[in-house]
């Protein structure tokens, strides 16, 4: 009987983290997560070296800052789901993560 109450217990945690909020942790992973894909999927990505992929990801970091949901996830993560933030560490382009966050006005 105490192995089903865990068992419940469990999909419980599991449906409140993804109807919670993203913790500091997730916002810092999904941003990562973001520049990452970027860098990836940037011109010769294939080519670069570990030098040039960080210059790059720094650059894209800067860059990044005007799109809604990334600017979004760094300045109020608080506001940021577990489902935008699973959905976006999950994303395997930058335009599916864009699309895993909704920024209020988009709301």
């Amino acid at each position: 009987m105490s192995a089903l109450r865990l068992g419940g217990f469990s999909v419980l945690l599991a449906l409140a983290a993804c109807h919670g909020k993203a913790s500091p942790e997730d916002c810092k992973a999904m941003t990562d997560h973001y520049l990452d894909l970027a860098v990836k999927e940037s011109p010769q990505a294939a080519s670069m070296s570990p030098a040039q992929a960080a210059a790059v990801r720094d650059v894209e970091q800067g860059l990044k800052r005007a799109v809604p949901s990334y600017r979004f996830v760094q300045d109020h993560c608080e506001a940021v789901t577990g489902a935008e933030a699973s959905c976006a560490k999950d994303a395997d382009s930058t335009r599916s993560w864009e699309a895993c966050v909704h920024p209020p006005d988009a709301r």
